[in-house]
Formats: structure tokens, sequence, C-alpha cells
């Protein structure tokens, strides 16, 4: 598979590939017409796609094709700064490819500025090759996010599950498909319980450096959740999820700051430690939300609107036969279910109180 990546596309800094055609999902076995997805990030997105233009020109919708790739370049650089080219065949294999400028994407690893490509690194991916700066610091600090976010939601003690459960759920609350059910209800328990042991080996050196959380017999467990804890914590959380604007003509705000509105005593680090999570869960519905719906619709032109309405009917198809499972299990096997709680991608509030 890196030989045909590497063969017939334009030399990258980082390129992996993602979903269920790498990672084993369950309820959703890879068939000849599922596409394998990538990702390749790009010093130069402009000099990418005229590259890709004298190869693979096909791969690009009429519009995109009359534009040229000085203009594809303009679209990517539109939120969240991804460029996608679906429904492609190379060498008998069917692609979903993006493209995301190399400045953009470790911006996002950082801060998590649109958490387009950062959420999806939150996951196993398969790693087809990268250059040394995405072998260290950057990808460990969004490792680092993912992991001390998902301790602020979760309960003193929880297991492997639980916790892999919250952090690859990050990336799917408030993202438009899961709103409008265009997603497997079920996509985080199908994508975690399979892969539980990629996820361990994945965060395995992130949580034996923190100093919030610790291995236990059963699981794991975690610092209390005291102010001073949490400000702590702080140090190890995305600024976008620490700061957010609360209109256009005023400075960003701290989200764990004094409420002038309230008595000192309600502080918003108060408000998590007593398990209020409506703040940092609103933030990063906001996140992903805004860029889901923003690259939907960019997605219309970029891709044309007959790849996007395939692309649309197949994953509505997908959650529609999920859904008619699910509730025929639900009326004839009611036994089986009571033993097992089902976990929804969405909304992430019965994840973060711990209930799975």
């Amino acid at each position: 598979f890196k030989k045909l990546v590497k063969s017939n596309f334009p030399k990258s800094r980082l390129c992996f590939a993602y979903g269920s055609k790498v990672l084993h999902q369950l309820e959703n076995l890879p068939t000849a017409a599922t596409m394998t997805d990538l990702i390749f990030v790009t010093e130069d997105p402009a000099g990418w796609h005229v590259e890709n233009f004298k190869n693979n020109k096909h791969h690009y919708s009429l519009p995109m094709r009359m534009i040229g790739p000085g203009g594809v370049a303009i679209l990517q650089d539109i939120r969240p700064h991804c460029f996608f080219n679906p429904f492609v065949e190379v060498d008998g294999v069917l692609l979903k490819y993006g493209v995301i400028s190399e400045n953009h994407l470790l911006r996002d690893l950082q801060s998590w500025d649109t958490l387009y490509v950062a959420g999806r690194l939150h996951k196993p991916v398969l790693v087809l090759y990268q250059d040394h700066k995405f072998r260290g610091s950057y990808i460990t600090r969004n490792l680092r996010s993912a992991l001390h976010t998902g301790l602020m939601f979760l309960p003193e003690t929880f297991s492997d599950i639980q916790l892999f459960t919250v952090i690859c759920n990050i990336s799917y609350c408030g993202d438009m498909r899961s709103i409008w059910q265009l997603e497997n209800p079920n996509k985080v328990r199908n994508i975690v319980e399979p892969n539980i042991e990629h996820f361990r080996n994945l965060y395995a050196s992130v949580i034996n450096e923190s100093p919030f959380i610790e291995r236990t017999d059963y699981g794991y467990c975690q610092a209390a959740k005291t102010e001073k804890n949490l400000r702590a914590m702080e140090k190890l959380l995305p600024s976008k999820l620490l700061y957010v604007p609360e209109d256009g003509s005023r400075p960003k705000t701290r989200v764990f700051r004094f409420d002038e509105r309230l008595d000192t005593k309600h502080q918003l680090l108060r408000k998590v430690a007593v398990g209020d999570y409506r703040y940092p869960e609103e933030q990063l519905k906001k996140i992903m939300f805004k860029s889901s719906i923003v690259q939907s619709f960019k997605g219309l032109f970029t891709a044309g609107f007959y790849k996007s309405f395939k692309y649309s009917r197949a994953k509505l198809k997908k959650a529609n036969t999920k859904a008619i499972a699910v509730a025929e299990t639900e009326s004839t096997d009611l036994p089986a279910l009571s033993k097992r709680k089902k976990v929804s991608s969405c909304p992430m509030s019965t994840l973060f109180t711990g209930t799975l």
C-alpha cells in the first residue's frame, strides 16, 4: 500500500491511512465499495496540487479542473483547511484522500484549532511515511491533550474502555454527521472495543509520564479533581479548549476563570470539579460543528454535487441499517442488551459522567 501511494501521488511530509479499511470496526466490515481514507500533509499545498494535476487531474471534479491547482489551494485554505477527493480508484483500490498544509496541521495538533485532522490522530492510524517533525513532540502533544481532556470528564476510577471511549468521542462530539444521524450511532464503541490494544500502545507513553493518572489492578485512577490539580492540568490542555471569544469586539477569555456574574465560590474550575462539564463540552462541540459543517458545504463544490450526494447517501444508508439492527435487537434480545450498556457517539455528556 505504501508503494501504491508513493508511486501515484506527489511527495508529502506525512501520509497516513485511517477508517474501517485500516482499523477493524464492529458492525462495519469493509467491502470492495469501501473507500480507504488517506491524509497527505504538505509544506506547499499549491505546489502539491500542481504536481497532482499532472498525473491525476481526473481525480478532481469538473469545477476544480476548471479553476486549476491555484484555485484548489485557495479553497483548501478555507477552514478546516482540508481538500478531499473521494471515490478515486488507483490501481484497483478505491480511495478518498485529503490534503492539508503542514502549518495548519501543526496548529491543529497544538491548539485544536479545528480538531478536523488532530481528532483523527487521537485514534490509531496507519502511518505510511513521515519526516522527523511528525515523529515526536507535535503528535505527542496532541495525544497528551486528548488524554487530559478525557480525564477532566471521567470519574476517579475508570476502565481503559471508558478512557479510550471518551478520548475517541472527542472528535465526534458536535460533528454534523452525528447530530444529523448520518453516522452509525455505535461508531465510537465499534472503533474502541476491537482495537483496545492499539489504543493502549498509542497512549502508553503519555499515560506513563502523566502525574494525573495511575494504573491499577482494575484499570486506572486519577488525582482528585481539586482546583489545584485542575489548574495544574490546564498546562496540558489545548489552548482552543481554554479560551473562547465572548464576542467580536472583546479579547479571548479563559473558560476556566472567575465568573464575574457569580460569587467567586462558583469558579468554573469548581464546576468541573463537581461534575458540571457544560463549558468544556460546549466548546468541543462548537469546534467540531463549525469544522464539520464548513467542510461538508465546501465538499459540495470541491468534490462535486454527484460525489457529495453519493458519499452522503452511503453514510445515511449505513447509519439507517445500524439503527434498524439495533432496534430489532432491542425488541428480540432484551436480556442480552441489558448486560451490555451501549455507547453512543453523541451526546458526550453521557460518556463524561462515567456512566458507561
